[in-house]
């Protein structure tokens, strides 16, 4: 017998389309904890994951910069950084827009695929 062989899903960009129906998830999973649970519950809107999966990344990275032997001298800028990329997701988000974090936005793909 033939061994059955499953492939992951691979995600692009072109695939995350806006849902007025879920503006409200998609805003919420770039809250830390509620993003990455969001990672992991919501399976069927793509926009939605996107968002939630770069935030996580994108919080865990914030985290990392607050260790104080790592990124003591580059805490406020990280914070202030974290803040505005914060304030522009949730802007254009609710304009219906997808917002891609520059490096984060690749890894977050991966993260689709590999949690599907």
């Amino acid at each position: 017998m033939a061994e059955e062989k499953t492939a992951k899903k691979i995600y692009s960009l072109e695939e995350i389309k806006f849902n007025e129906k879920n503006k409200a998830m998609a805003m919420l999973s770039c809250i830390p904890i509620i993003g990455l649970i969001m990672i992991f519950v919501e399976k069927k809107d793509q926009f939605v994951r996107y968002h939630a999966a770069q935030f996580a990344i994108f919080n865990i990275t914030f985290v990392i910069g607050i260790v104080p032997i790592i990124g003591w001298m580059l805490t406020p800028l990280i914070g202030f950084l974290a803040l505005i990329a914060f304030i522009m997701a949730l802007v254009k988000i609710n304009s219906g827009e997808r917002f891609d974090v520059p490096v984060l936005s690749g890894w977050a793909l991966k993260i689709m695929s590999a949690t599907e």
